[in-house]
């Protein structure tokens, strides 16, 4: 069975889907909703995850975006993640998506402003933060075969903090892809800078422990 505007991945995330109850979905969109408060706390009032920018309120936003995703098949349900955890890998990647997007679009402005041209609506676009996240561009010496790899254990280590179930590494993680500041990060975990720096060396040790140590032994 195939719908209009149906992604690959529609049969699949439809087989599984038959088997959710509404109780269940409901826990999962509560579960969701939980992880949206906490990304999305004291960050709508401005820059990406207004109403103007997206045009409706963001938790509106990427609660329906999240579930459009599965329900039409484009995001993979994987098999190793439940309901709530697939919902929410897909907003935290769309929540980096959109932040992305918004800042290039700024700096595009910035430009046309100082060419004296009008400024373009600042709204995001589709497109994936797993190949965007590394800023490339000028890089000639970089082939397609190291461009993959770094894709890959990009998304061996997002996978790794998101499965950690340690907030303070996961709100580091998003707030660095986000590009905020050191004193930034701080203020919105609620911690010293100091403090923030033990959290990235305790993130740093487990990634060269856990990520990178495994994918120098293959």
């Amino acid at each position: 069975m195939t719908i209009e505007g149906a992604g690959t991945f529609f049969e699949s995330n439809s087989i599984k889907l038959n088997t959710v109850s509404n109780v269940e979905w409901e826990i999962a969109l509560r579960k969701a909703e939980k992880h949206l408060n906490y990304r999305l706390w004291n960050r709508t009032s401005f820059g990406a995850h207004t109403s103007e920018n997206l045009g409706v309120p963001a938790k509106e936003y990427y609660l329906n975006f999240a579930y459009m995703s599965v329900i039409y098949g484009n995001w993979e349900w994987k098999d190793d993640f439940d309901l709530p955890q697939q919902l929410i890998r897909i907003i935290n990647s769309r929540i980096s998506t959109v932040v992305e997007s918004y800042k290039k679009a700024k700096d595009k402005n910035e430009e046309r402003l100082k060419d004296g041209k009008h400024q373009l609506t600042t709204t995001e676009v589709p497109q994936d933060i797993e190949s965007t996240f590394y800023d490339l561009e000028g890089d000639e010496e970089i082939n397609e075969e190291d461009l993959l790899k770094i894709e890959e254990l990009h998304k061996e280590i997002e996978e790794f903090i998101l499965e950690s179930n340690d907030d303070d590494l996961i709100m580091f993680w998003e707030c660095i892809k986000e590009g905020y500041t050191r004193k930034d990060i701080a203020e919105l975990i609620g911690i010293t800078p100091k403090q923030l720096d033990k959290i990235k060396e305790k993130l740093l040790r487990q990634i060269k422990k856990e990520v990178i140590k495994d994918n120098g032994n293959r």
